[in-house]
């Protein structure tokens, strides 16, 4: 990699060769290539399950081998099991780079061996955004299960996040979840952007807790004056009531969305353990991609 990669704007796709990790990656081409960003492809070997004796990678090995007889041919010995995580990590970044080149977005990727968390939140360092998925290989058949390392990150990462879904959709209609909080403006600049580079429809959803208040206490006709304000051109207004994820993924689902975008609502760790953040449920309860800024 060259000086001059290192220093141009980028978005960090963490590629863990599964179906939402590549979903993510879609995504993020369609976000590159009209921002002009450059695609940084890691694959991280997670050495705390490599070299654990007693972990059970096989579900996060789902390409190993298989024997005659149909058994699945274990490694025999550590360095075997690393060799085959550096196996899968070289076919995931080809994947990438031949989707990115068929995208005609420009890529650099690195394969490395450490802690996944640490290395991907040191390499968001610098960049605009990153791309991941949810669940890894070891939870891809439960839509309720978020993977560790990606809670990790998703809880200690200071750059946007887009989450991938079940599959890659053009990015022609999206959902901005609203609160008229600081917090949110991010989100805010992020759907201005891909509606105008995107050519994005965008729907606004503000989900209020009574007839006049929402989020906080802020008031709808706060909120609608702000959104009047922004650099949004156009959009379709709709209010709710509720529990904010489950109407975020409920009117998703029934407009036909392609990209849910909302801003980070942090709370203290202990809230998060004992019931969760509002982010965790909405990626729980809709296979959507997330956009989380």
């Amino acid at each position: 990699m060259t000086d001059t990669e290192n220093r141009s704007p980028y978005i960090l796709v963490a590629d863990d060769h599964s179906l939402e990790a590549r979903a993510a990656a879609g995504a993020a081409f369609q976000v590159a290539r009209n921002l002009n960003l450059t695609i940084r492809g890691l694959y991280v070997i997670d050495e705390g399950l490599a070299l654990d004796t007693y972990a059970n990678y096989h579900a996060e090995l789902p390409d190993l081998s298989f024997t005659s007889n149909g058994n699945i041919r274990q490694p025999t010995s550590r360095a075997e099991l690393m060799r085959c995580f550096e196996t899968q990590g070289k076919v995931a970044l080809h994947w990438l780079e031949t989707a990115c080149t068929d995208a005609g977005v420009p890529l650099t990727t690195r394969l490395l061996a450490c802690g996944v968390s640490e290395l991907v939140l040191r390499d968001t360092a610098q960049a605009q955004l990153l791309a991941i998925g949810r669940r890894g290989h070891g939870g891809k058949d439960d839509s309720k299960s978020l993977g560790h390392n990606f809670r990790r990150i998703a809880h200690h990462v200071h750059v946007p996040m887009l989450v991938g879904g079940r599959t890659t959709p053009c990015l022609h209609r999206v959902l901005l979840a609203y609160d008229g909080q600081t917090h949110a403006d991010g989100a805010l600049a992020w759907t201005a952007q891909l509606q105008h580079d995107l050519s994005a429809e965008v729907i606004v959803l503000i989900v209020c807790e009574g007839t006049e208040s929402c989020q906080a206490g802020v008031s709808l006709v706060e909120i609608e004056d702000r959104l009047a304000k922004s650099d949004l051109e156009t959009y379709r207004l709709l209010t709710s009531q509720g529990r904010p994820s489950t109407e975020m993924a409920a009117i998703a689902a029934a407009n036909d969305v392609d990209l849910i975008i909302l801003g980070r609502y942090r709370h203290p760790a202990l809230v998060d353990w004992l019931v969760g953040s509002t982010v965790d449920r909405l990626l729980r309860a809709t296979s959507l991609p997330v956009l989380i800024a």
